[in-house]
């Protein structure tokens, strides 16, 4: 049994799901409102037999226990992994020493960070040296119950106030010293790194403490002054706020990006709450990869100066290159297939009034940030402003400069009807024909698609030494769904670059894998083929953790002892092997829908039985659709190698 059995036999995935979700009994079954996606009718329903959840709504998704966890609490495989080892009391590792060490670092440099947080805003509420503080954030309008959601506090400007007490709390000098609260002078003088300062405990997605921003009270420099790098604190990577907004951003299905601390605590106390910050730097792809994990809408709200402006495009060229992308099939003038990359994400910008920050706004007038929010611009449109505003178009050179700037944003747009309307909006502007634009932007997209042939296959990863339990043992041996989802993976690892046309031909999706390492390393391989062309396997190691990169290392182990494989061969076994895990899936809901609909029908309970079997129609309609790709494709298959339909 694999680490991630193990977890899943010992946690009951109705209880995990009942802690965050209301769940009412259905039948043998539970079902609650959706908590992915907003919803008045619960069609979110857990399998306790089966131990997995679907979404017959609008997400129309599932999984089992990993799975809910990582899209709940916005956490990556290893450190879903890890919690859920935790609650189920399964050992995950026998870690070497240094790992054991590193860990334990880790920890104690938490536990460093919240005694802090903890002594600072005792500090601001409670004693006398904290009153400077607790004055300035009441004259900034912020509540004391905000003050004790942000959990705000004071640095008095001493030296040596946190040393002490940290001293006499027990805490190590050096573990003070590698979180950052205290600093250390060349001469090797030990002192509090924040002094006359009011102070933001910044936080992890988790809520854990892992850093702090300090503002002075006065005008003196720095304004502001964050924790120095850390092995917990990398200021490129936090978003202030995320774990006080993530909920609120999967709600709303949008995150508004701001500047500041005072961005994020004043619009919360407002109600708007699903704001986070950037720590003093633009959005970064390590920003990216915390908001994508929870929503594919991003509204950019930075200042309207030339620098905000700078930071708005920089942070859009930056989600451009982090979000997901998917390919699409577009239909060409001459009646012909060709397919496209396109941004699986929606980014807008929002511009502020000058001179006003979002908290100040927000305090002035809260229906005009509605508005402004329900009017952010598209990023084409944005573009668009900003070329007008800064480009003469007078001059071929213009012309040529506003063409290259908007036709890169133009092409990733999703909808063929949108181009062309940005590319008759180009055209009218620029006073040239549409003709000369579509062939430039034709050409652009061609040049996406292509890269320089490698000059050598990519290798393998390297062996991962065996300190770590298997992902993947020998216990599923005996599972079709687990047998073909290997083959499957085994087949993309060791021809991905086959994988382009048949991942829109097959509709290829992660839900079909039931094992969440397979379906973790599915999605990741198929957004990396449809980034790089052709494929670059060793960069697409390298983003796998050492577990997913170990059962990886196992599969591309047992290629290598089959014989080689014709391209043909190849694309119809990917075929195979994906339909016929889409139709053990869907054979799997229809038994349980139909199961669902009988408890519904022995309550009595007629209009969810009407819902019920509108549903079941239409995954029957789904697995005739499979059928029909299926065929299809096997059809085209044999015609490629010269054979008759």
């Amino acid at each position: 049994m694999s680490v991630t059995d193990e977890i899943k036999a010992r946690l009951d995935l109705v209880e995990v799901i009942g802690e965050v979700v209301p769940l009412q009994k259905a039948g043998r079954n539970f079902k609650g409102l959706c908590p992915f996606h907003s919803e008045k009718t619960p069609s979110f329903i857990v399998f306790p037999e089966s131990q997995h959840w679907h979404c017959f709504g609008a997400c129309a998704t599932g999984g089992d226990v990993f799975t809910f966890v990582m899209r709940r609490e916005g956490l990556d495989f290893p450190e879903a992994l890890r919690m859920l080892a935790e609650r189920a009391g399964v050992q995950l590792t026998p870690l070497d020493d240094a790992e054991l060490e590193a860990r334990d670092e880790l920890d104690r440099l938490r536990d460093v960070n919240r005694i802090a947080a903890e002594f600072y805003h005792r500090l601001l509420l409670h004693t006398p040296e904290g009153e400077p503080g607790l004055r300035y954030l009441e004259a900034r309008g912020i509540s004391r119950q905000t003050v004790a959601t942000f959990q705000l506090g004071y640095a008095p400007d001493d030296w040596h106030v946190l040393d002490n007490y940290l001293r006499r709390e027990g805490i190590d000098q050096e573990d003070a010293l590698k979180a950052g609260v205290l600093s250390e002078s060349e001469s090797g003088a030990v002192f509090d790194r924040f002094r006359g300062r009011v102070l933001f405990p910044i936080r992890d997605p988790r809520g854990r403490v892992i850093g702090f921003g300090g503002r002075v009270l006065d005008d003196s420099l720095p304004k502001y002054l964050n924790s120095p790098q850390t092995p917990l604190f990398d200021k490129g990577s936090v978003l202030y706020g995320i774990d006080l907004a993530r909920d609120s951003i999967r709600e709303s299905g949008t995150a508004i990006v701001v500047e500041g601390y005072m961005d994020v605590i004043i619009p919360y106390q407002c109600g708007v709450t699903n704001l986070v910050a950037c720590m003093g730097t633009a959005l970064t792809e390590a920003h990216m990869g915390a908001l994508k994990r929870i929503t594919k809408t991003l509204i950019l709200a930075l200042d309207p100066d030339a620098a905000g402006l700078a930071a708005v495009e920089k942070g859009i060229s930056t989600a451009h290159e982090a979000l997901e992308h998917h390919i699409v099939p577009v239909l060409t003038p001459r009646g012909l297939i060709r397919y496209e990359e396109q941004l699986d994400a929606e980014i807008r910008v929002l511009t502020l009034p000058d001179g006003l920050d979002p908290d100040e706004l927000i305090l002035q007038d809260r229906q005009r940030w509605d508005r402004l929010v329900a009017k952010a611009l598209p990023v084409v449109d944005h573009f668009f402003e900003r070329a007008r505003a800064e480009i003469d178009t007078s001059t071929a050179k213009g012309k040529r400069k506003a063409a290259e700037r908007l036709l890169p944003t133009i092409a990733v747009l999703p909808s063929a009807v949108e181009r062309s309307h940005y590319i008759q909006r180009l055209a009218r502007w620029l006073r040239i024909e549409e003709r000369s634009l579509w062939d430039d932007l034709r050409q652009l997209q061609r040049s996406r698609r292509r890269s320089p042939q490698r000059s050598e296959r990519a290798r393998a990863p390297e062996p991962v030494p065996a300190t770590r339990s298997p992902v993947r043992t020998s216990a599923n041996a005996d599972q079709p769904a687990a047998i073909l989802e290997e083959k499957l993976l085994t087949f993309m690892l060791g021809y991905p670059e086959l994988m382009g046309d048949l991942i829109m031909d097959c509709g290829m999706d992660g839900n079909v894998f039931a094992h969440v390492e397979n379906r973790l390393i599915f999605e990741r391989l198929v957004h990396h083929v449809q980034e790089h062309h052709p494929p670059d396997m060793e960069a697409f190691y390298q983003t796998l953790d050492s577990d997913l990169l170990a059962h990886v290392e196992s599969l591309l182990l047992r290629l290598q002892a089959e014989p080689p494989l014709s391209p043909d061969s190849v694309r119809e076994g990917l075929v195979k092997f994906f339909t016929r895990l889409q139709k053990l899936r869907l054979d799997g809901l229809l038994r349980e829908m139909n199961d669902v609909q009988k408890d519904a029908q022995e309550e009595g309970a007629s209009e969810r039985v009407r819902e019920i079997v509108r549903t079941i129609e239409q995954l029957r309609r789904d697995r005739r659709e499979i059928d029909r790709r299926f065929y299809a494709a096997t059809l085209t298959g044999r015609s490629k190698r010269g054979f008759e339909s």
